[in-house]
């Protein structure tokens, strides 16, 4: 296995979280950027994915481009109740991330679905089948997402970046081909596109063109994920803040700026929980979290704001688009609905 010197590893690390060149070879390019050789790139990426701690390289699509409407759901679950309504939720296809937090709401999911089955729809279906109420907080504005760790310090830092406001995109059959396979994790090889390109019947040149094309807009980043534990950083915790509507865009810019903040949004207010600005933090510990909010609230410049703290993580994979399962589970859901 190849295990570059700790400094040549982080620098490897934060590059490519920061985003994987679309490029035949794309290995060979980082190598460049980095002063390495491309088999010890090639080599430090599989010695990763060997100790579990690399999650994937792959593309982030955003849905709301290709005909997906999602949202942040909350929900207050009685603890003997939750483990039937985690297997409900887990067993969604397009729930990614699913967390127990402390607070009475305690469990927090996302989920995503095309628009032709409907958010309000599936959320009916899945609390029919948990006997339980979820809370859908939808995003009405995103200034800020993207995780990048220093392997050094256990801490986040990346910078802003809004997403442009873009027209949802009108997609072919052959389109939504090529977005499922830039969607599919990285094969670790020399060129590694052309194998995706074969999984979507078409040339690697193709391929390529298409992503770096929808680059900034349908396909958010490509980059590389890690298990942020394996990585020791083990605190996190979603901050929200009470922030009114006339200055929610400028407080939600400023917050953004700040390097250790890796997500932020604006969502929909929930019954009970008058927040409207949301916000990811991380560090080595949940300690360092909370001393890090504390800062953070002068940036803000308000002190009603509520930390919930991530006590268990339930589910966490990268959001797929287009997926036969997806079909599956609406169609088992609508013969339960006939019977």
């Amino acid at each position: 296995m190849v295990k570059l010197p700790l400094l040549e590893e982080n620098a490897l690390a934060r590059e490519v979280q920061d985003g994987v060149p679309l490029c035949a070879r794309p290995f060979d390019e980082l190598g460049q950027r980095l002063g390495l050789q491309s088999s010890d790139v090639l080599g430090q990426l599989r010695t990763w994915s060997s100790e579990n701690k690399l999650r994937e390289i792959s593309a982030v699509l955003e849905g709301s481009l290709l005909g997906y409407e999602s949202a942040l759901c909350a929900a207050n679950v009685p603890e003997q109740e939750l483990p039937r309504v985690i297997d409900v939720v887990n067993a969604h296809p397009t729930v990614t991330h699913n967390y127990l937090r402390e607070h009475a709401y305690n469990l927090w999911f996302t989920i995503a679905v095309p628009r032709v089955m409907g958010l309000e729809e599936t959320l009916a279906r899945l609390e029919s089948r948990a006997d339980a109420r979820f809370f859908p907080a939808r995003r009405t504005r995103t200034y800020k997402v993207g995780v990048n760790f220093d392997l050094l310090s256990g801490e986040n830092s990346t910078a802003a970046q809004e997403l442009p406001e873009l027209a949802p995109l009108e997609l072919s059959a052959r389109q939504e081909r090529l977005f499922r396979a830039l969607q599919t994790p990285l094969p670790l090889l020399e060129r590694p596109f052309a194998r995706l390109a074969d999984l979507a019947a078409c040339q690697e040149d193709e391929l390529l063109g298409f992503a770096r094309r929808h680059l900034g807009g349908a396909i958010r980043r490509y980059v590389a994920t890690f298990r942020q534990r394996r990585l020791g950083v083990r605190g996190n915790a979603m901050v929200v803040w009470n922030v009114s509507g006339e200055e929610l865009d400028e407080t939600g810019r400023r917050l953004a700026r700040a390097p250790q903040v890796s997500h932020c949004y604006a969502r929909e207010r929930l019954p009970g929980f008058p927040y409207t600005l949301y916000s990811m933090v991380h560090g080595p510990d949940d300690t360092s979290c909370r001393d890090l909010v504390g800062r953070l609230a002068s940036i803000v410049g308000t002190d009603d704001y509520a930390v919930l703290v991530t006590t268990r993580e339930l589910k966490k994979c990268r959001l797929r688009y287009f997926l036969p399962d997806l079909e599956r589970w609406w169609a088992e859901g609508q013969m339960a609905l006939t019977a």
